[in-house]
């Protein structure tokens, strides 16, 4: 492979890996963005039809179609439209830690929630991380 060729190839490669990062671009909060406690409560109840439309459809077409549709009751369950929740979530994604956290208290209501179904008065159940 002749000099140019190899600086070429080198150069590319160098840009290319250059510009990767593993940093989101930071987001501006939208004006009307979702606090953080009324979107944990919101991911729950996504989490939850999600979960409940899974087991109902196989399909990853029909899935997605279900839940676009499924989700308008939840959406006016916490007077919100689509549009607000997606830029809602696109601000959370970009942040990370903070959606992380939300996940793991959802998850923990969840978790609490499908387990005080088995719990009888008197026996305590005890969470640990």
């Amino acid at each position: 492979m002749g000099k140019i060729k190899k600086f070429s190839l080198l150069f590319m490669s160098s840009s290319i890996l250059g510009s990767c990062s593993y940093q989101l671009d930071e987001v501006a909060p939208p004006n009307d963005l979702i606090s953080r406690d009324s979107f944990q409560l919101v991911l729950l109840d996504m989490m939850l039809l999600e979960g409940y439309v899974k087991t109902q459809h196989n399909n990853v077409h029909d899935f997605y179609q279900i839940i676009m549709k499924s989700a308008d009751p939840i959406f006016e369950k916490y007077n919100i439209d689509s549009s607000r929740y997606a830029g809602s979530m696109d601000y959370y994604s970009h942040h990370q830690n903070i959606l992380k956290e939300m996940y793991e208290v959802v998850q923990d209501s969840i978790t609490l929630w499908s387990v005080s179904d088995l719990v009888l008065p008197g026996d305590s159940v005890v969470l640990t991380k």
